[in-house]
């Protein structure tokens, strides 16, 4: 087997699902191309940026309850010291700036929050989703999966109604059926379309997101789109490795 189709193959094991509910979204006509830049990007590697010291400081910045821990929740202060710790000089501003917008976004909430094991959305066999939620929420009478969005792009309204879908499917089940979702956007205000190094805003502007579970995309709707990104990523891994040489 080769490079190309044991990465395809590793991609669609375990997709990250922002990705997948990017790719989802492009139109069919689109998809392929977008698909063969993602996974021309995974056959390259390389160390790319990455929010993955935000990602794991979530359960720190909601204030999980740790059962017999008494230690107060952590301050803005303190968090700020933390984040630039755990990053070891790896893209601290980045991780920097994405927990202290969303500890500024969501603390005056007031949510209870609580450990949750972290799911992901069964896709077939041996294949998923991964999602990573470690916790629940709650407000009043209210359960609630957050999702924060740590990238500085806004996402476009089908992206956002893709990427909670998927939540909702992996997450508002059994006894949590009746959970909402929302995404905690930590974005800019330009869209796509319209940013550009040049015109991003230096400033985040944060905003909460929920849509009612009748707007959701339903899984009968949603499986034959993920079918189509599997069979295009399995397709691409029966083309040539950008990575090889030319052959003289």
């Amino acid at each position: 087997m080769g490079k190309m189709k044991r990465k395809a193959i590793g991609l669609l094991n375990r997709i990250q699902f922002i990705d997948l509910a990017q790719a989802v979204n492009k139109p069919a006509h689109q998809r392929k191309d977008w698909l063969r830049n993602y996974l021309h990007r995974a056959v390259r590697g390389g160390k790319f940026p990455s929010y993955r010291y935000f990602r794991a400081a979530l359960p720190t910045i909601y204030g999980v309850s740790r059962g017999l821990d008494p230690s107060p929740p952590i301050t803005r202060k303190e968090l700020e010291r933390y984040i630039s710790a755990s990053c070891n000089g790896n893209d601290v501003e980045r991780n920097v700036d994405a927990a202290l917008t969303l500890f500024d976004l969501v603390r005056p909430q007031g949510y209870a929050a609580y450990g949750h094991p972290p799911r992901s959305l069964a896709l077939g066999l041996k294949r998923q989703a991964a999602i990573g939620l470690e916790y629940e929420l709650v407000k009043g009478d209210e359960l609630i999966f957050q999702f924060p969005f740590p990238r500085r792009n806004r996402l476009d309204s089908h992206e956002i109604l893709v990427l909670l879908s998927i939540i909702q499917h992996a997450y508002a089940i059994g006894d949590r059926e009746g959970a909402v979702v929302e995404l905690a956007d930590l974005s800019c205000s330009l869209t796509a379309e319209e940013a550009s190094p040049e015109r991003m805003p230096k400033v985040r502007d944060p905003r909460i997101i929920r849509l009612s579970p009748i707007d959701l995309i339903s899984m009968d709707d949603l499986a034959p789109e993920v079918q189509h990104v599997h069979d295009i990523l399995l397709e691409l891994g029966e083309e040539p490795d950008p990575s090889a040489p030319e052959s003289s």
